[in-house]
């Protein structure tokens, strides 16, 4: 009998149990999600109040505009508001391309029992800018640590002799690894955020151009613009999935990334949907259970604590999922050796 036997394959529950197992194994890894929240939470805050009170006047309701587009305004307008009295700009630290789990960043203005923390109000939109960047630098950079080393965690536990697709990846340290892979994360950033803009821009000039003509008639087209781009941009970051697993767990470049991606969520469309989907519920769902008890000090380390376990086992299991996927689809296209 032939002692190399076949890895079990995973399906959708098989993954999620085994991100749970790998993160209750190594509970270190809750250490950098853990901090940053800390951070959120007791740190000192970053706010856009000065900059939103700027454009404000802006957003006046010009005579004879329908009663509904100016209700519309005038919800704009709260919401802006709101975002300069409570967002904090540092909660880009969990939200880059890979978002780390963060309890404290989902709160619409959580309360630090340290009292009111220092906080600093952008009125620039330059300063607003760069400081925008850098926190997403930054967080780019310490997502992928993040990621790097849960993959880590799984090679160990699950090893794969065909999991570099680059043959001198295994050749390097693992400070030039990490340092391709953040490059890498970085690139594929650029590349989302590059994407984005060529969708964004010509709706939103098209849509002022419009609106110098009819403004109904902007307002209609601008719902309808808005709703294809929306749909073009959901189904775009459907197939791109795995892409930033394929960088962090095969260490290949953004474009073969993107390749990998595109054919294992293609050739595995309705178990990536249900993963993707699961993974969505058990988040939000436990996302509910952490709003009802973090109203306490106590009650907020424990959401704190249960969201980056939560999160990285999610983590965990998307690579876990796509490392199988990505090998059973190598090995249908690879003649057998045996």
């Amino acid at each position: 009998m032939d002692e190399q036997q076949e890895a079990p394959k995973f399906g959708i529950i098989d993954s999620l149990s085994f991100g749970f197992q790998l993160i209750a194994r190594r509970p270190w890894l809750l250490v950098l999600p853990v901090l940053l929240d800390l951070l959120l939470w007791l740190g000192p805050r970053i706010t856009v109040g000065p900059l939103v009170s700027r454009f404000l006047p802006l957003l006046q309701i010009p005579a004879g505009m329908p009663e509904d587009v100016g209700e519309l305004v005038l919800v704009y307008r709260d919401m802006l508001e709101q975002m300069g009295e409570q967002w904090n700009l540092l909660s880009l630290l969990v939200r880059g391309v890979v978002s780390l789990p963060s309890f404290v960043a989902s709160q619409i203005n959580p309360s630090s029992p340290l009292g009111s923390p220092a906080s600093l109000g952008l009125s620039s939109l330059g300063g607003t800018l760069g400081w925008g960047a850098l926190a997403a630098l930054v967080g780019t950079l310490l997502g992928g640590l993040y990621l790097v080393l849960i993959a880590r965690q799984l090679r160990r536990l699950r090893p794969d002799p065909e999991l570099q697709a680059d043959p001198t990846a295994v050749e390097r340290s693992f400070p030039q690894r990490l340092g391709l892979i953040l490059l890498r994360l970085l690139l594929f950033s650029l590349l989302i955020l590059a994407g984005l803009l060529v969708i964004i821009v010509p709706i939103s000039l098209l849509g002022g151009g419009l609106g110098l003509i009819s403004p109904n008639f902007a307002f209609s087209v601008m719902g309808l613009l808005s709703m294809l781009g929306g749909s073009l941009v959901l189904w775009i970051g459907f197939i791109l999935y795995f892409a930033v697993e394929a960088i962090v767990l095969d260490e290949v470049r953004v474009v073969q990334a993107v390749w990998r991606s595109a054919n294992v969520v293609w050739r595995n469309l309705w178990p990536t949907l249900g993963l993707a989907l699961l993974s969505y519920v058990i988040g939000a769902g436990f996302t509910l259970i952490w709003d009802r008890i973090g109203g306490t000090t106590w009650g907020a380390a424990l959401s704190i604590l249960g969201t980056a376990y939560i999160g990285a086992a999610i983590s965990a299991a998307g690579l876990a999922f796509y490392a199988d996927r990505r090998r059973r689809w190598q090995e249908s296209i690879t003649p057998s050796t045996a």
